[in-house]
């Protein structure tokens, strides 16, 4: 018993870092609550199922099997809406853990083991490969913490699939699935995937703005050409969001892009003022970032703003992306 208890109190820690952290952003509004509430969600599942799985090895009720099982599923599932819900596409997400949740409760109550805990693992796996994919995905894709969970949940799903495979193949009561998937390895991976979750998610609040995106940019750190003040978020949040080298590269190859197209200004192409000019000047910089061989998730991150003191139409919103 000393192995649940012990993992209680790691998801218990990484789950309380998480909720704790996320729940500042929650009043924020927009996509980042969401993302923040959901984490919030998954993190309480994680303990939950703990919780539930301790209860059981001490009563055998079935009740807390079901309960934990579900909860197990909830915590990757509850990952895979809040990287959905930063690009608007809950829905689907929504239908697919639902039905995961409803199927690992059934089998659970009605089939017992060992048939449910295949189903329990498949359920995982699908949601793993799922929430991996996700972290590919505009607008976290090329953030440290969208990596991390892209290496903890290709890596539950790697186990997931082994554990399947070697039960069907061999039995679950053969000596190589006792040794490679019994309680204490299956207890030392998911302590890992707890604690690295947690690691990415906090990673990821930090560095998410209120509507979804890297946080805003600072003008300040921008440059200037044409009349437009080009920027990047703040130095911290975007080694935050990619890591220091990353980083650098964009703000090095933002800043060659600007020169470029200040260059051919002044030979005698440039870019005219006023609300359609900002559209233009948009379609160049892009080409520019392009030929640097950015991705759409990057060239995402610049900021396009009237200089304050150069030709830019005055009128226009300070926090209007790059299309």
């Amino acid at each position: 018993m000393a192995w649940i208890w012990s993992l209680l109190v790691i998801c218990l820690a990484a789950a309380g870092a998480v909720i704790a952290f996320t729940l500042t952003r929650v009043g924020s509004g927009g996509r980042a609550q969401v993302f923040a509430r959901l984490s919030i969600g998954a993190g309480i599942s994680a303990v939950g199922s703990t919780l539930m799985y301790a209860i059981y090895e001490t009563t055998t009720t079935v009740l807390a099997l079901v309960v934990g099982d579900v909860f197990m599923v909830l915590a990757p599932g509850g990952i895979l809406l809040a990287l959905r819900a930063l690009s608007g596409r809950l829905r689907t997400g929504i239908v697919v853990v639902a039905s995961a949740v409803v199927v690992v409760a059934l089998t659970t109550a009605l089939v017992g083991n060992p048939d449910a805990v295949l189903v329990k693992v498949s359920a995982l796996l699908l949601l793993c490969v799922l929430t991996a994919r996700e972290t590919r995905v505009a607008p976290v894709a090329g953030m440290v913490g969208a990596t991390i969970l892209l290496v903890v949940y290709v890596g539950y799903a790697a186990f997931s699939l082994g554990r399947i495979v070697v039960g069907l193949a061999f039995g679950m009561d053969s000596p190589l699935y006792r040794a490679v998937f019994s309680i204490y390895p299956t207890t030392a991976v998911g302590i890992a995937a707890v604690a690295a979750t947690g690691v990415a998610v906090i990673r990821m609040a930090a560095a998410l703005g209120p509507h979804g995106g890297p946080s805003t940019p600072h003008p300040e750190s921008g440059y200037r050409v044409n009349g437009w003040l080009v920027s990047l978020p703040g130095g911290a949040d975007l080694r935050a969001a990619f890591g220091g080298a990353t980083a650098s590269r964009l703000d090095a190859d933002l800043r060659d892009a600007c020169e470029a197209i200040g260059a051919d200004a002044a030979s005698g192409h440039e870019v005219t003022t006023g609300v359609s000019s900002r559209q233009a000047f948009s379609r160049v910089l892009r080409a520019e970032l392009q030929s640097r061989g950015w991705s759409e998730s990057e060239i995402a991150l610049v900021a396009i703003v009237p200089d304050g003191n150069g030709n830019g139409n005055g009128n226009r919103n300070s926090d209007e992306w790059a299309p």
